[in-house]
């Protein structure tokens, strides 16, 4: 059997705390450690992409009708928050304007969901989406199921997902002081940061929803 590389939060805290500072990310010394992970199913991890994967096609303004019976057919109603199937009662065009930029920021949810599953190696604090990611996911379009995937889909080591969140976790604060106090970096976008950090803690903390997820620093 392979060596499983134990999670100790304190201790992750440490070694990323140097390392951010070491790039130019510098996050303060008393910003606590992570509680220990409760990581949630694969399966429920997959279905949660699905789920975004559906509702991103509204930015893209694929129908609504194309959308809505994939969803159905591939069995993700239950997948979805009430405000999500809020998107799906009226045009993409017709929503709030705040529901539209939610659903323009799923993609960078979805690519932290397909780095912890594997998919790719390139999650960052500052670099955009690449265009590969829909290479990775069903081809809505076409009405690929979904099926597959959610079957397939697998957890990279709990130690590294867990090690990225926590270095998420700090590059947030980092980012988020800097917009408060007006300091320009190009090292960390708190936009991006926040959309992958959520689909992050939602892989760690099974006992949270994703409407629940909170992204204190």
């Amino acid at each position: 059997m392979w060596f499983k590389k134990k999670i100790i939060p304190e201790k992750i805290k440490s070694r990323n705390t140097k390392e951010l500072r070491s790039k130019g990310i510098d996050v303060i010394e008393h910003l606590p450690y992570l509680d220990m992970p409760d990581f949630r199913d694969p399966k429920k991890i997959a279905q949660r992409m699905m789920v975004l994967l559906a509702l991103y096609q509204l930015h893209v303004e694929a129908p609504l009708k194309v959308i809505i019976k994939w969803i159905d057919s591939n069995g993700l109603n239950e997948c979805m928050t009430d405000e999500e199937k809020e998107f799906l009662k009226t045009d993409y065009k017709n929503l709030p304007k705040q529901s539209q930029i939610d659903i323009y920021w799923f993609i960078e949810a979805l690519w932290a969901f397909a780095w912890i599953g594997g998919l790719h190696n390139s999650l960052s604090f500052n670099k955009d989406v690449e265009d590969t990611l829909a290479s990775m996911l069903p081809d809505i379009a076409n009405d690929e199921t979904s099926k597959l995937f959610v079957e397939e889909f697998k957890l990279r080591k709990e130690f590294e997902i867990f090690n990225m969140l926590d270095k998420f976790y700090r590059a947030h604060w980092f980012a988020k002081n800097n917009n408060l106090t007006g300091v320009s970096s190009n090292k960390a976008n708190l936009d991006l940061i926040m959309e992958r950090r959520k689909a992050l803690e939602f892989t760690c903390n099974s006992q949270i929803d994703w409407d629940e997820i909170s992204l204190d620093t």
